[in-house]
């Protein structure tokens, strides 16, 4: 993981089981506003009060290229609006994104559909509406995480290190686990998140697991804990076979303060 300043063009996007990247031009604004409530008491207050309400939490808009193939491509995938999606935004800093980097992420209502000519070019508009109504990641009014596993494949369990948090500290109010399969072999896997104190020794962080899921394209996740969980310093990604011997995938790991 490196740090400082970036570029859109290290963004990745995914979105139920897909890399959309490939299609994808802009996202965004990725967006954490609260509605305001005004607390004023006029007859003593000298300037008005507000505290913080609801938040709204939201992807924006997804500006993408048309592309009609069959199974694999923006139309397909993503013609059927009107429903929630599980997503997550990675941003690479200087470089695709890797374990450590920030991502955007929660299960998002998708909104529209709209295709219209841009500069010539045939373009989708995906405009979303904040967070499904029905989506445990409501449970928590934050959507900025920590990648932990960069799109790619893994034929067995992780022994390695892990990443720190940002605040460098263990935080007591869960948080939420998100992934997305983008190929196996047929088989079935079990993804989850190990934490640690010390980036030495570790355990499974409870609940954070998606279960036994089919090792293919186009499965996802979203998996939130207790919101007064435990989680350590330390995260990494985990896997365990069931009868897939390889899996490509993206997980991450939104850590309530």
């Amino acid at each position: 993981m490196a740090t400082g300043r970036s570029l859109d063009k290290w963004k990745r996007v995914y979105v139920d089981g897909y890399d959309l990247s490939g299609f994808s031009r802009t996202v965004g604004p990725l967006e954490i506003t609260y509605d305001e409530a005004d607390l004023t008491a006029d007859m003593s207050d000298t300037v008005k009060g507000y505290l913080p309400n609801h938040a709204h939490v939201n992807l924006g808009v997804l500006n993408a290229v048309f592309d009609n193939t069959a199974t694999v491509g923006l139309h397909a995938l993503m013609n059927a609006a009107g429903v929630a999606r599980e997503v997550i935004v990675a941003q690479g800093i200087r470089a695709a994104p890797a374990a450590g980097d920030p991502v955007f992420c929660g299960v998002f209502t998708h909104k529209a559909y709209q295709v219209e000519e841009s500069g010539g070019a045939v373009v989708a508009t995906i405009p979303w509406s904040g967070w499904a109504a029905d989506a445990t990641s409501k449970l928590y009014a934050g959507a900025w995480g920590d990648l932990l596993h960069a799109s790619g494949a893994e034929t067995g369990a992780n022994t390695g290190t892990g990443s720190d948090n940002p605040t460098a500290n263990s935080t007591a109010k869960g948080g939420f686990f998100i992934y997305h399969v983008l190929a196996g072999d047929a088989g079935t896997v079990t993804l989850s998140v190990d934490d640690s104190a010390n980036n030495s020794t570790w355990l499974a962080l409870s609940g954070a697991t998606s279960g036994s899921i089919a090792a293919s394209a186009g499965v996802s996740g979203l998996v939130a804990i207790g919101t007064t969980a435990t989680v350590r310093r330390y995260l990494r990604w985990q896997l365990a076979l069931g009868t897939a011997a390889t899996v490509t995938f993206v997980s991450a790991f939104c850590r309530a303060y």
